[in-house]
């Protein structure tokens, strides 16, 4: 059965990677990559249809009520990242630039998807903690989890890598529930890969915002309570670094990490 629903997924993911480079392609959705090169924005479009079938499968086969929640607000950020990719408003960037546009009562698109995200991460958080504390920490986990694939979309494929280092590192100290989730999704973004490392397109904060999402509610429902503490210690710190020092600056003055950067570009 497991090997019948990696196939249908793969399936799925060629499919609607192909189709959603010639929509966007054929509706002039391009943007300027970090080269000047003018190419598709908003592929991260496809991961939705995968999501949704395994996601529906895992529902009804297993019983995982998570399905739901995960549907909903992979829907939602992706929808709102969308129309940030598509307004191109970059005047306000970073956590500091959405609280000073917030403040300033300009409702941006990007005011609008850090707000989308907070509301999605309370709904979340109300759906599946237990007491006040893991209502917080489920909160802020996934809001902050939500933000920081966004920070690493500024390269062809960082944000991908990002996605699968963490996704590695963090799957051995989920429950079973949350590695089935996280197989699955690594198996859609192994499709789409290949094509943002060549920087044939790019994910977009739709893309970002969804793997962020997705990646925060498995973790929130698959990681014991004093781990969920420590991710958000670090993603805490990460992003306090992240308004403050340019990560691409980092990685491009450390011949590791550099190294990381432009494998398979």
């Amino acid at each position: 059965m497991w090997i019948l629903l990696i196939l249908i997924t793969l399936l799925l993911s060629l499919l609607f990677k192909k189709q959603m480079f010639n929509t966007l392609t054929d509706m002039n959705k391009t943007e300027l990559n970090y080269k000047g090169i003018e190419i598709p924005i908003g592929m991260g479009l496809m991961f939705i249809p995968p999501i949704i079938f395994f996601s529906g499968f895992l529902k009804y086969f297993f019983i995982y009520n998570i399905s739901d929640l995960l549907i909903i607000a992979i829907l939602m950020m992706a929808f709102v990242g969308f129309l940030d990719d598509m307004t191109k408003d970059k005047k306000n960037k970073g956590l500091k630039g959405h609280i000073k546009a917030l403040v300033e009562f300009n409702i941006t698109t990007g005011m609008l998807k850090a707000m989308s995200g907070f509301v999605i991460a309370l709904y979340v958080s109300l759906e599946i903690s237990n007491g006040a504390i893991e209502i917080i920490v489920n909160l802020f986990l996934i809001s902050l989890f939500t933000n920081f694939m966004n920070l690493w979309d500024l390269r062809p494929g960082r944000a991908s890598k990002i996605f699968l280092i963490t996704s590695l590192i963090l799957m051995p100290f989920m429950a079973s529930q949350g590695i089935m989730y996280m197989i699955l999704i690594i198996t859609v973004l192994l499709v789409y890969i290949k094509g943002d490392l060549n920087a044939s397109y790019m994910m977009g904060d739709c893309g970002s915002n969804l793997l962020g999402v997705y990646l925060g509610i498995i973790c929130a429902t698959s990681l014991s309570i004093w781990f969920k503490i420590g991710i958000l210690i670090v993603l805490v710190l990460i992003h306090v670094i992240a308004e403050k020092i340019s990560f691409s600056s980092i990685i491009e003055n450390n011949k590791f990490l550099k190294y990381l950067d432009m494998l398979g570009r």
